[in-house]
């Protein structure tokens, strides 16, 4: 009878901890992990590249304007904003005129807040939330940001917690090594929490040879033969750097400014920000299935972050 009663509790023993890890309890806790793109100082590529690849994509990115440099040369125009916000995109605040906030005083700072915010929406954009400029912010200028804003987005390379600090939202600058910014996707993913990559201007860089004539700055140039076309921005040593705006150009490529007819050959693509992001989105919608790709209002929303105080 002994050895019976010992059986029988045996046996619940291993069917309770087998049930136990069929379950996987772990394995349903806490939030959905969270990725977010954001793109600081309102460059024109958010319109002419960035709307391409997250449309393509089937979700939307967050966009931080400075509003000084709102219709002016190579910033987003205000009907380009519109249409941004049209699609589904985040507008954000970046402040008037993208200065270190800390160094200001109380005033100065109030004035980029609210007079950034009062703009915008003046135009008929919906702003919810704050990028800060250089990520720079301090205890006075976090609690001026919650009179304006439902957050704001500092750096610090961290991740984002999913009961967050709404006024000091941690981030990644992203990074030209796709397998580092893959392993911070891992990351997130496995602790359940919220990784948000902010970047700039999405440019292409490539090592070149045999230049021939001088490139303009903004000019449009021509690749052949592979068809690519895109806006010269800046030469530093033998690396080029341009505005992609349309089909991806290739090594062996002869690049010809459209207006000056400088010559040059393309050896080498170095980096392409946009297919990076592409990956980015696929490989992140490929391995972790329950990973939500967010702008910062939705994602805050998710993690039940009060509009209001």
């Amino acid at each position: 009878m002994k050895k019976f009663i010992t059986f029988v509790i045996a046996v619940l023993l291993i069917s309770s901890c087998s049930g136990s890890v069929r379950k996987g309890p772990s394995m349903d806790s806490g939030p959905a992990p969270l990725l977010s793109f954001v793109f600081d100082d309102g460059n024109d590529t958010d319109y002419l590249v960035a709307r391409e690849v997250f449309k393509k994509q089937g979700v939307a990115a967050s966009f931080a304007v400075v509003t000084d440099w709102i219709n002016t040369k190579n910033y987003l125009t205000v009907s380009q904003l519109l249409e941004l916000q049209r699609d589904g995109f985040e507008i954000m605040s970046h402040t008037v005129s993208h200065p270190d906030l800390n160094s200001l005083n109380a005033d100065q700072i109030e004035s980029e807040l609210s007079v950034s915010k009062a703009a915008l929406e003046g135009w008929g954009l919906r702003v919810n939330n704050l990028v800060y400029p250089y990520n720079k912010n301090n205890a006075i200028v976090r609690g001026l940001a919650g009179r304006y804003y439902r957050s704001g987005r500092g750096g610090r390379s961290m991740l984002t917690p999913a009961v967050p600090e709404r006024y000091e939202l941690k981030s990644y600058s992203f990074s030209h090594n796709v397998d580092k910014m893959k392993a911070l996707i891992d990351r997130a993913g496995a602790e359940r929490k919220w990784l948000i990559l902010y970047l700039h201007n999405i440019a292409v860089k490539v090592k070149v040879s045999q230049r021939d004539g001088v490139f303009q700055q903004g000019e449009t140039l021509l690749f052949s033969p592979s068809g690519a076309r895109g806006r010269y921005t800046k030469k530093l040593f033998d690396w080029f750097y341009f505005v992609p705006l349309s089909a991806p150009p290739h090594a062996g490529d002869t690049i010809t400014g459209q207006s000056g007819k400088a010559t040059c050959h393309l050896e080498e693509i170095l980096y392409n920000e946009k297919e990076a992001l592409t990956e980015l989105i696929e490989y992140a919608r490929s391995r972790h299935p329950g990973m939500r790709i967010v702008t910062l209002d939705k994602g805050l929303d998710i993690y039940k972050v009060r509009s209001e105080e």
